[in-house]
């Protein structure tokens, strides 16, 4: 969501070759109040064009491991459709905006004009660029995509004002990152399917630590960690930690900090575990630029947060759930194929996009080919 006007136009690009071959007509309300943002009207429509934007993003990522109606499964076992998920999420995402638009001018911080014509160009080349039925489908006419795009290009201008605010100065020791190779072994015991843990015996135990040992000599005589767990059927992983130690338990990551470039460790035994530590950098330069990178990200939004949630808070939010609900997943929205994007793409400097089509783009439906395509009922998004 914290994209400048340049990034933003360049997704709209993307997205002008995406959202064409939907079926059947929108029957939508997108003149609906579909919430009141402290006092001003949200429509329908908004809601739906930048929902069928974020469907496109997702339908790319997941499509081809869930299937293409992934957006009506429940893929996190919450009981809830991930597309309800996304919807929920694109609701509180319009409400941040109108939010932000709303209070903007106290920090001094508007489009310029030249900002405007941006968006309003963009919003007119994504309409010559699409066919009726893509637009209809997506609510989107001149007025709903030039405003969500002004509404997205000015919470990005509000995020750089208060990112501008912050101390960029980062003490390089709370950053620091070393990276280090292990192999874990598990003495917990197993568990059944109700969840009884059987412990392991002492002999059991015995020859975990027997094989651990065994790697730990040949790594030390070969120098390669992974190697000698390989020999053993298992396999060292590599992780980077700071000052934090992150997931690393208190008593690895102590025997890791013992170490210099290149050294073992003995073997580390916890409650539930044996470890082996090899430290391959005690500072890896890389992971500590990109925990700077964060921590000063990390602040950025902080400073963000700060001015915008107290804002949030105060404002007097009504959600119309029932015309919200309409906004259902019967349609797939896709991105184009890569031939086709790339042809797209050879056109963006040339002022002029070829609109988008169907399937077949020569023959509009027949009656037959419509009934096919499952017209969607009444209040389907």
């Amino acid at each position: 969501m914290r994209k400048n006007m340049a990034g933003l136009l360049i997704l709209l690009f993307v997205m002008t070759t995406a959202l064409t071959g939907c079926t059947g007509s929108n029957k939508l309300n997108s003149t609906a109040e579909a919430m009141n943002v402290g006092g001003v009207s949200v429509p329908l429509g908004e809601v739906n064009f930048y929902l069928r934007y974020q469907q496109t993003q997702v339908q790319g990522m997941y499509g081809a491991f869930f299937g293409e109606d992934f957006m009506n499964q429940d893929l996190m076992g919450l009981g809830t459709p991930y597309g309800v998920t996304v919807r929920d999420t694109v609701v509180e995402t319009l409400q941040e905006y109108y939010v932000v638009e709303a209070h903007a001018e106290e920090l001094g911080v508007s489009l310029t004009e030249e900002e405007k014509n941006q968006a309003a160009e963009a919003a007119r080349t994504f309409l010559a660029a699409n066919d009726s039925k893509a637009l209809n489908a997506m609510s989107a006419d001149e007025a709903t995509v030039t405003h969500v795009l002004q509404l997205t290009a000015l919470q990005s201008k509000v995020y750089a004002d208060r990112a501008a605010t912050i101390d960029t100065e980062v003490d390089p020791a709370s950053v620091a990152q070393k990276r280090i190779s292990y192999v874990v072994s598990s003495i917990a015991g197993t568990a059944d399917e109700e969840g009884n843990v059987t412990e392991l015996s002492e002999e059991e135990t015995a020859e975990k630590r027997t094989q651990m040992e065994t790697i730990l000599a040949d790594a030390k005589a070969g120098g390669d960690l992974n190697a000698a767990a390989e020999a053993q059927e298992m396999t060292a992983s590599s992780i980077t930690y700071g000052k934090d130690g992150s997931s690393l338990e208190e008593a690895v990551q102590s025997a890791a900090d013992a170490l210099s470039d290149g050294e073992f460790s003995d073997i580390i035994e916890t409650e539930n575990s044996l470890y082996i530590v090899y430290m391959e950098s005690t500072f890896d330069e890389d992971a500590t630029e990109t925990a700077r990178e964060n921590e000063l990200s990390r602040r950025e939004q902080a400073a963000y947060d700060e001015w915008y949630t107290p804002l949030f808070e105060e404002t007097e939010i009504t959600v119309n759930d029932e015309v919200i609900q309409t906004l259902t997943f019967d349609r797939i929205f896709s991105m184009p194929e890569e031939e086709e994007a790339e042809e797209l793409e050879d056109t963006e400097g040339e002022g002029e996009l070829e609109a988008g089509a169907e399937d077949d783009p020569e023959q509009e439906p027949t009656e037959e080919n419509e009934e096919a395509a499952q017209e969607p009922s009444e209040g389907e998004g």
